[in-house]
């Protein structure tokens, strides 16, 4: 098991991912597994450069890199992802860009955890903003198809 967790290492170094998943495999680490193939299925280069970084337990470079290379929809959802919806609306409200997201996903997730809102800034925006699932949908889905073209 040493070896094969060294060799990982090593792969993800070298970004090596097909190496990866084998590695991780052999020891038996399966949501490893599938995070690295779904960074492997990503559209292109930066996005799986960014999501490599969040594996690494490097989440700030890889939100950096999302917001250099202008991906903010990437940077606000990986946010979402890590529970860090403050910075998530903050990103939104600076880049003027899916603030309707940021409160839809938080909405959603409220409601999985039986919990009502607390944070002022979110019931202020969300009094503001109408937050509509399939326009939000919508724009996620236009985005995706514009990455898999540039890609």
């Amino acid at each position: 098991p040493e070896l094969w967790a060294s060799l990982a290492a090593m792969a993800i170094h070298a970004r090596a991912l097909e190496t990866v998943e084998i590695a991780l495999a052999a020891i038996e680490e399966v949501d490893k597994v599938h995070f690295v193939a779904h960074i492997g299925k990503l559209p292109d280069e930066i996005l799986r450069s960014a999501e490599l970084a969040l594996f690494c337990k490097r989440p700030d470079e890889g939100l950096n890199i999302l917001v250099q290379n202008k991906r903010f929809y990437r940077a606000i959802k990986m946010n979402i992802r890590l529970h860090r919806w403050n910075d998530a609306l903050e990103l939104a409200l600076k880049h003027q860009t899916h603030v309707d997201t940021v409160l839809a996903y938080r909405q959603q997730h409220l409601q999985q955890m039986r919990h009502v809102e607390t944070n002022e800034q979110f019931k202020t925006w969300a009094a503001q903003v109408e937050v509509d699932w399939d326009t939000v949908k919508q724009k996620i889905a236009e985005l995706k198809q514009d990455e898999q073209r540039s890609a």
